[in-house]
Order: structure tokens, then C-alpha cells, then sequence
């Protein structure tokens, strides 16, 4: 058995995360793919309207090939989004980055597992149920309880519980009971992953944002890469920042240049979370369900 060390460091932030935050706006950018990059979603700063009012996920993570993190939550959506949208927005064909005020806590600052958000949509966290339950050929594979900290509801696994050691297995399932708000999720897939090899950002110990990042790139399909990053003694400076960006599984990224030019010339980040993940999106009426499978370099 193994503790996941990753997510246990990042939680024990959460009562100073929560005591310094400032609060501030957030900026999500359609990232262009110049000098031959990945392709884009063109202009989308804010997701267009439609009927999905909910959205959850739930993440499988690895880190180098050994199950590291296991996260869920689930959120109202402050407006309608478009369903095609919600469909498509993770389906590894299109570059998007988040510039962000290092004052918001977002779950990126309390879980390393990759949480998706909806580009200028605002949310609030919502019950999906007591339980969320992962299942193998096996058996259970794990049990996620709902668990609220720091302002945020999520689910995780319970309190001194610990990760089976190994590989995340294949055939996974998940299973999520349902509230009045989200629907019930039966039988949802957790996709399969290459494990994310040679992943590299030009040396030192962190970035700018000139930076290239580098990585073996997979025939998984729908694959995508994330970077997370944020301003060299995080929370602490007045005016420090995030930056996420997923992108196409191509091999190479570097930030296009209207987020190069919100970063700023100055722009010193820290060494960067990079991931690859694979998507799948179940939609049961107007709740979209993102069963995310996780591999960290």
C-alpha cells in the first residue's frame, strides 16, 4: 500500500491557501497555434450558451506508471453551455490556456489531479452523492467520499485510507449514486493512458514564458497535455499568477503569444505540473460527467 504523497502535500495547503486569498479575475484564452502549433479553439474566452447546467469529473491519476491520485467533484454551472461544447472542449483537437489571478484558489491549488473548467463560466460545487465507487475486473478498486475543506466540496479518498500499490488497473469503472442535482452515472469508462515519458521545459527549475516544452508524444486517441505553473513563490507575492494550458499530445508547446504577453516579460514560474490525460465525456440530460485518465511525468 502507498500513500499519494502528491495530493496529501497539496491539501495540507488548503487553511493557508484559503487564509491569503485575495480574490481577483481570471482570463481564459483561446491559445493560437503560431509558428506551426497545435490547432485552436478560435476566439473562445467564454463558452457558448446552451442547456448543460452541470458538470462533473472524476480523475485516475499515475505518476510514472504507479496510481498516485484519485479526485471527483461536481459543479452548477452559472450559465447554460452549449452541449456540443461540453462534448468537444477535452477532445484533443484543440489548445485552450487560463491566465489567473494567484489570489483565486482554484482546484489546481488544492489537488495536483487535473479538474477541468468551463472557459468564463462561473461554478460552485455541488453534491453528486455520498460515495463515489471505482470499480475493476477485480472488485472495488476504491471508494471516493465527499469531503468539503476550504470553501470547495469534493470527493477523495477517506481520511488515513490509502492507494493500493501498482499500476492504476485496466477496465476500471465509475460509478456516482446522484443528488437532486446530478444524475445518477452507471458504468462510466475510465479511458486508458500511455504513461507520460521524457516530459522536459528546457532545464533549470522552472519557466518564463518563452519556454518550450517537450515530451514523447502517444497514439492515444484524444490525447492531450496539461501544464500548470505558477509564479515562483506562489501565493505569498501580490502579484503572482497561474498559468494552464492543455494541448494536442504533439510532442512540443509553447505558450502562444497572447498568453505570452499576459504572463508578461517577467514572467518567472515555477517548475511545472505536466500531465498527460485522456477524456471521457458522459452526458446523462444536462449534466456532463468527465471520467479523466491521468498519467504525470
Amino acid at each position: 500500500m502507498m500513500l499519494t504523497t502528491r495530493r496529501t502535500a497539496i491539501l495540507l495547503s488548503l487553511t493557508t491557501l484559503a487564509a491569503c486569498s485575495s480574490g481577483g479575475d481570471s482570463n481564459d484564452s483561446a491559445a493560437p497555434g503560431d509558428n506551426g502549433g497545435p490547432p485552436t479553439v478560435s476566439d473562445v474566452v467564454m463558452a457558448p450558451a446552451g442547456d448543460i447546467t452541470h458538470y462533473g469529473a472524476v480523475t485516475v491519476a499515475d505518476d510514472a506508471g504507479q496510481a498516485s491520485d484519485l479526485v471527483g467533484s461536481f459543479h452548477r454551472l452559472s450559465s447554460g453551455v452549449s452541449e456540443d461544447f461540453m462534448r468537444t472542449m477535452l477532445s484533443g483537437d484543440t489548445a485552450m490556456c487560463q491566465v489567473q489571478d494567484d489570489g483565486v484558489i482554484d482546484f489546481e491549488e488544492i489537488s495536483a489531479a487535473f479538474v477541468p473548467t468551463v472557459p468564463g463560466i462561473g461554478k460552485s460545487g455541488v453534491s453528486a452523492g455520498s460515495a463515489i465507487v471505482l470499480t475493476s475486473p477485480d472488485g472495488t478498486y476504491a471508494t471516493l467520499e465527499e469531503q468539503p475543506a476550504a470553501g470547495f466540496l469534493f470527493y477523495d479518498l477517506p481520511d488515513m485510507t490509502m492507494l493500493m500499490a501498482g499500476s492504476v488497473p485496466a477496465g476500471l469503472q465509475v460509478d456516482v449514486p446522484g443528488s437532486s442535482e446530478i444524475p445518477a452515472f452507471a458504468g462510466a469508462a475510465v479511458p486508458d493512458i500511455t504513461t507520460l515519458e521524457n516530459a522536459e521545459f528546457g532545464g533549470g527549475d522552472g519557466i518564463s514564458g518563452s519556454t518550450t516544452f517537450t515530451w514523447d508524444a502517444s497514439d492515444d486517441p484524444g490525447a492531450m497535455i496539461r501544464i500548470f505553473s505558477s509564479t515562483a513563490g506562489g501565493f505569498f507575492l501580490e502579484d503572482g499568477v497561474t498559468v494552464t494550458c492543455v494541448t494536442p499530445d504533439t510532442g512540443s508547446f509553447s505558450f502562444p503569444a497572447d498568453v505570452r504577453a499576459e504572463l508578461g516579460n517577467d514572467f518567472a514560474g515555477s517548475a511545472p505540473l505536466m500531465s498527460r490525460i485522456v477524456v471521457n465525456p458522459v452526458q446523462v440530460d444536462s449534466t456532463f460527467l468527465y471520467v479523466i485518465r491521468e498519467s504525470f511525468r
